[in-house]
C-alpha cells in the first residue's frame, strides 16, 4: 500500500475546524523531485483547495526545499520548470548547488595534519628513542625474539615501546573532511530566489504577511539534540538557512555551521516530524514521505526460488544495500509514529501517509543522491500519488471531505497515459508535469501580494518626499 491512513476524527456532517498541515519529509537530492511531481498529482486531484492553501507547513532535509516555496505561494508546476530552467519565479537548479565540492576542507585539513604532525613528530621519534637506551640492540634483540618465538607475548615486546610513544599520534582519519560536498549553495539558491519574488526570509515576517507557518528541523551535531526552526520557535537564523541547516545530509555535505553551530539533516532525529504538526494545532495532516524499503512482490513466497537463481539485493553491490538500510532506518522510525498516533487518546484529527508503493522497483533504483534523475523522479512521483490514492480514494476523500476538501480523478487520469507509456521523452513529461491546472484562490498568496504591493508603495513615497 503507497497510503497510510490515521483516522480519529469523530463522523460529523459539519466541516471540521482546525489547521491542515502538509508535512515533507527528507529523500536526499532525488527526494525533492520526487515530491514535486508527487505534489503536482495532489494538486490536480483537489478541485477547491491546492497544496498552497495549507495552514501549516513542516520540512525536513530537502522536503524543506519544497516547503519554502509553497508557504509562499509557489505551486508545484512552477517549482518543476525549475528542473529545466523555464520557470518564472526560480533561476535554474544545476548540479553546482547540489555538488559544490568541500574544497575549504579538502584543502586546509590534510595542510593541519601535516602541521601537526611535524610538529609531533620529533618529540616522538626522541621519546622512541629513549624507551630503547641501545637502540639498535634492543629492537633487534626483540624482533629476533618474535621471529624466533612469535608469541603474542613477544609481539608485545616488541611493539610495545613503540605503540606507548604513539598514543596520542594524530590519527591520518583527521585528513578526511567533514563532508564531501558544501551545501552553503543551497543556501545561496535558496536566499536568492525569495529575493527574487520579493518574498521575505525570516520566520515571523512569513506568518505576518501570508498568515501560514513553516517549521523547519535539523539536529544539532554537538549535543545531537532536534532543533525546531519557526515563527514560535527557534527564529535566530533565516529560512534559507534553515534549510541549509535541515539538508546537510551526513557525509554527503559538511556539517552547515550558521551562528557558530554545526547543523546536520533534520531526517537523522525524525522522520517526519509529525508531532510538531500536532503540537501547532493540525487536525488533518497529509505527511508525504519518499523513502521506504524495497519490498519486492512475493518475497517470501518466492524465497527459495530466489536463492536458487542469486536475486538478492545484496547482488547489486554496496550503493543498494546501503540505500535499503537507510530506507529502512528511516522508515521503520515512521511506522512507530503513525501507530503511535493511531493509538494515542489525545490525538483526534487525520493523517494521511503518501509514499512510494513497498514493490516500486523504479523508484528504488533511482540513486538518491543522484542529480540527473529529477525529472523520472518527478514522474514516478506523479504515478506514486495517483496509484496510492487511487486505491484508497474513496477513504480519503470522505476524510478530506470533512475538511472542506474535494477531489476528482479527472485533473490526473488525462495525463496518466503519456506518463505510464514508456515511449515519451524527458522533454514531453517535463511539459506535461509542468502543465497548469484551473487555478484556486490561494487566501495567503493574495495577502503576500498586498504586503509586497504596500512595500512597494511606501518606498516609492519615502523616495518622493
Amino acid at each position: 500500500m503507497g497510503i497510510t491512513i490515521v483516522q480519529r476524527s469523530a463522523p460529523s456532517h459539519k466541516v471540521i475546524a482546525g489547521k491542515k498541515a502538509l508535512i515533507m519529509a527528507g529523500g536526499a537530492v532525488t527526494g525533492a523531485s520526487f515530491k514535486a511531481g508527487g505534489l503536482k498529482a495532489l494538486n490536480d486531484y483537489f478541485g477547491n483547495f491546492s497544496v498552497n492553501n495549507f495552514d501549516l507547513y513542516v520540512g525536513i532535509s530537502s522536503g524543506s526545499l519544497i516547503a519554502a516555496p509553497l508557504v509562499g505561494g509557489i505551486s508545484p508546476e512552477s517549482i518543476l520548470k525549475s528542473l529545466d530552467g523555464t520557470s518564472g519565479h526560480f533561476s535554474p537548479l544545476s548540479a553546482w548547488h547540489y555538488y559544490k565540492p568541500n574544497f575549504a576542507e579538502m584543502l586546509i585539513k590534510p595542510l593541519h595534519f601535516a602541521a601537526k604532525l611535524a610538529a609531533m613528530l620529533p618529540g616522538k621519534l626522541l621519546g622512541i628513542v629513549s624507551r630503547y637506551p641501545d637502540w639498535s640492540k634492543g629492537l633487534f634483540k626483540n624482533v629476533i625474539s618474535f621471529l624466533e618465538n612469535p608469541t603474542a607475548a613477544n609481539y608485545d615486546s616488541m611493539v610495545k615501546p613503540i605503540l606507548g610513544s604513539m598514543e596520542d599520534f594524530p590519527s591520518f582519519l583527521e585528513i578526511l573532511p567533514s563532508g564531501v560536498f558544501d551545501n552553503s549553495a543551497i543556501e545561496l539558491y535558496v536566499r536568492k530566489n525569495i529575493e527574487r519574488n520579493g518574498l521575505t526570509n525570516d520566520f515571523r515576517e512569513i506568518q505576518k504577511i501570508s498568515g501560514k507557518l513553516i517549521y523547519i528541523s535539523a539536529m544539532r551535531l554537538d549535543d545531537g539534540k532536534r532543533v525546531i526552526f519557526g515563527p514560535d520557535e527557534n527564529n535566530s537564523i533565516t529560512l534559507s538557512e534553515a534549510i541549509q541547516a535541515s539538508t546537510a545530509v551526513p557525509g554527503f555535505y559538511k556539517p552547515a555551521r550558521i551562528g557558530g553551530v554545526d547543523y546536520v539533516d533534520g531526517g537523522v532525529q525524525r522522520t517526519a516530524n509529525i508531532d510538531i504538526a500536532i503540537d501547532k494545532g493540525a487536525k488533518l495532516i497529509i505527511c508525504y514521505n519518499p523513502f521506504r524499503p524495497f519490498e519486492p512482490k512475493g518475497f517470501v513466497d518466492d524465497f527459495n526460488k530466489r536463492r536458487k537463481e542469486g536475486r538478492y539485493l545484496s547482488s547489486s553491490g554496496i550503493m543498494t544495500v546501503l540505500n535499503q538500510i537507510m530506507r529502512a532506518f528511516f522508515h521503520s522510525r515512521l511506522k512507530a509514529a503513525i501507530d503511535y498516533y493511531r493509538r494515542s487518546p489525545d490525538f483526534n484529527g487525520d493523517i494521511i501517509l503518501i509514499e512510494p508503493q513497498a514493490d516500486d522497483e523504479a523508484f528504488f533504483a533511482l540513486n538518491p543522491l543522484s542529480f540527473k534523475n529529477r525529472i523520472e523522479a518527478a514522474k514516478l512521483g506523479f504515478l506514486s500519488v495517483r496509484n496510492s490514492v487511487e486505491e484508497k480514494f474513496d477513504e480519503v476523500k470522505t476524510i478530506l471531505q470533512k475538511y472542506g476538501i474535494e477531489i476528482s480523478r479527472d485533473g490526473v487520469e488525462n495525463k496518466l497515459k503519456i506518463l505510464s507509456g514508456g515511449s515519451s521523452s524527458p522533454k514531453a513529461i517535463q511539459l506535461l508535469l509542468e502543465g497548469n491546472r484551473k487555478k484556486v484562490r490561494s487566501p495567503g498568496k493574495m495577502r503576500v501580494k498586498r504586503a509586497i504591493s504596500r512595500m512597494k508603495s511606501s518606498s516609492r513615497k519615502a523616495k518622493r518626499s
